[in-house]
């Protein structure tokens, strides 16, 4: 009885704690607080991936979110050259419509949820899909794939050569 419970609690609190951590994102008054919430938040996103048995995508969120993108925003914030302990309020005069507006939304798409999975909450035989989509990438999409990579090869020579700029003669 308690392996048949146990993904439930364990999905539910999970689902908890990313609510959670995604309003101390949109509420924190320090820039910095508020991207390490992000980081956790989207770290708690690729763990409900990863339960509900999407082992790839679990790390891809891991790999490009986490990973890529808050990289980024702590590169940004410190450059900016704006105190870390600067306070400044984050919301501005229209939150009350705003959470009202999300309160709704969330209504409408809770039921429309329980009107569309009635009793299936968690698939046990859920499988990873890592080993497929690699079979498939390196199999018969290896050309696509590579195009791909290529394009992307291009586009990052051509940032740093744009990046460089022109020397002034």
């Amino acid at each position: 009885m308690i392996e048949q419970w146990a993904p439930i609690v364990i999905f539910g609190a999970m689902s908890a704690l990313l609510i959670g951590l995604s309003l101390v994102v949109v509420t924190a008054r320090s820039v910095f607080r508020g991207a390490i919430a992000l980081a956790a938040a989207l770290g708690v996103a690729a763990g409900l991936f990863a339960l509900l048995g999407a082992d790839f995508v679990a790390a891809g969120q891991l790999l490009i979110y986490v990973g890529g993108i808050m990289i980024i925003m702590l590169f940004v914030i410190m450059l900016s050259q704006r105190p870390l302990a600067k306070l400044d309020r984050q919301a501005n005069d229209q939150w009350l419509w705003a959470a009202l507006f999300s309160l709704a939304v969330t209504c409408g798409l809770i039921v429309q949820f329980r009107a569309v999975y009635r009793g299936v909450f968690f698939n046990p035989e859920a499988a990873p899909t890592s080993a497929s989509i690699g079979r498939l990438l390196l199999g018969d999409m290896i050309v696509p794939f590579e195009a791909v990579s290529l394009v992307l090869l291009a586009a990052l020579v051509g940032a740093v050569y744009f990046g460089l700029g022109k020397e002034e003669s």
